[in-house]
């Protein structure tokens, strides 16, 4: 990285509200992300210059734009009578269009989500990115295009690989030109 990376906010996040997300996604998140989430939970990065002035971090998606990105807040808040977090509200809305072992931790100015990969590795899942323009949906998909290939087939198109781990991704914040 280069850079001092900072967050924006010190919000501390008790940790039994991690640890209960984890037992109902039935996933342990990298111990990088907790050690953040715990004391700058729903935080945006930013990069400490040579001036120390701070810039805005954002993310290269390979293929992609640069984008920059907020952690998804595990503290819940009440709208329109319910209560929820965001990082369980990004998943139960975008859980009809990701393959299983797949979760959201961080978001961008556009709504596109970056995603913890548990897929090949429940101790150190690879880092996604999925453009909300790109979703589909289980029940959008035709009979027809199930027997082309597969539904995990079909969502994994949507999906663009960013890293191998957390820290990597942590490595690719750098600050906005």
């Amino acid at each position: 990285m280069g850079y001092e990376l900072k967050w924006s906010d010190n919000i501390n996040l008790d940790e039994s509200k991690l640890r209960g997300l984890e037992e109902r996604w039935n996933i342990r998140f990298p111990k990088e992300y907790v050690e953040i989430v715990l004391n700058h939970d729903g935080s945006v990065p930013y990069i400490i210059d040579q001036n120390g002035e701070e810039i805005t971090g954002v993310v290269e998606v390979p293929s992609k734009l640069t984008w920059s990105i907020q952690l998804l807040s595990l503290i819940e808040k009440e709208v329109l009578g319910e209560v929820f977090s965001p990082i369980e509200l990004a998943y139960d809305t975008l859980s009809e269009a990701l393959p299983k072992n797949i979760f959201p931790f961080a978001i961008n100015g556009s709504g596109d989500k970056f995603l913890f990969d548990f897929r090949k590795d429940k101790n150190e899942p690879q880092i996604l990115f999925q453009n909300h323009e790109d979703l589909i949906l289980e029940s959008k998909i035709t009979e027809e295009e199930l027997e082309e290939k597969s539904l995990e087939d079909w969502q994994d198109e949507t999906l663009d690989f960013v890293c191998e781990s957390f820290v990597d991704f942590l490595k690719l914040i750098s600050p906005r030109d």
